[in-house]
């Protein structure tokens, strides 16, 4: 019996150690999970259809923000400001302004700091200014009424940090989190104590204080952002039709599904 007693006690202080061992490699690296950022030298030149320029963009706390500003084909009907996913830089994420130039709107997208040209190093704070910067220099185009605010996965957050502070004409997510904390916890499989997070992008709050329509876009295989977490939302929007669950749609790729663009039709068009 003491034997058993022995071996369990060893077993729970090899599963208790391996445990904390987690919540530290959580605690010292979450920027590097967070922000995967990459840089490019200033004298990088983009490639991309259709007209655009670049954007040198300062913020309140001193960085500067590069962006690059894309053209509405034919007469602009509006404007979407386009917050990125965490991965890579405008290079990356340029391309994707197509759905919406094509739809008669100006998209306006934005490297955060510490991403492709723009200065400094990411953090929570950092990108709500980067974000405020980026919609003060959309608004000497534009005004608010006509700004549509997007944010993709990470950038879910910035968008709906902004329509808590505006009252833009309408907020699209796609693939957003109710709280950051809870995608890093999916990905560890473990339960993690709160207080180790330095960074939290809480989309449920800023949700919650927004006056503007609010529209989410989710894959039923997303596995870095598991459907159940944007469902968290769901009872914040003003109707259940406002939540589209596209089939088959991971993380990456809403965009190949005939679903993501009839939605973008419904919300975009006249």
């Amino acid at each position: 019996m003491a034997e058993w007693i022995k071996a369990g006690a060893v077993i729970f202080a090899a599963g208790l150690a391996l445990y904390l061992i987690v919540v530290l490699l959580v605690w010292i690296g979450q920027e590097r999970f967070i922000y995967q950022a990459h840089s490019l030298p200033l004298d990088y030149r983009y490639t991309f259809d259709g007209s655009y320029e670049e954007l040198r963009i300062p913020t309140a706390d001193g960085e500067t923000v590069n962006g690059l500003f894309f053209r509405a084909q034919g007469d602009p009907q509006g404007a979407v400001l386009y917050f990125h996913g965490n991965r890579g830089n405008l290079s990356r994420w340029g391309h994707l302004h197509h759905p919406f130039t094509s739809r008669g709107y100006d998209v306006l997208m934005i490297d955060y700091r510490g991403y492709g040209k723009s200065t400094g190093k990411p953090s929570e704070a950092g990108l709500y200014q980067d974000g405020e910067a980026a919609l003060q220099w959309l608004l000497r185009h534009h005004t608010l009424e006509e700004v549509v605010l997007y944010g993709r996965s990470l950038g879910s957050g910035v968008a709906a940090y902004l329509a808590s502070r505006h009252t833009p004409k309408s907020l699209i997510l796609e693939t957003p989190y109710d709280v950051l904390p809870n995608v890093i916890q999916h990905q560890v499989m473990l339960p993690l104590p709160r207080g180790i997070f330095r960074h939290h992008f809480p989309t449920f709050r800023h949700l919650s204080k927004a006056r503007c329509p609010i529209h989410i876009l989710a894959g039923t295989h997303d596995r870095l952002i598991p459907l159940r977490l944007p469902l968290e939302l769901k009872p914040l929007l003003r109707s259940p039709s406002d939540f589209l669950i596209i089939q088959g749609a991971g993380h990456h790729n809403l965009s190949a599904f005939q679903a993501y663009h009839f939605e973008l039709d419904r919300l975009l068009l006249p």
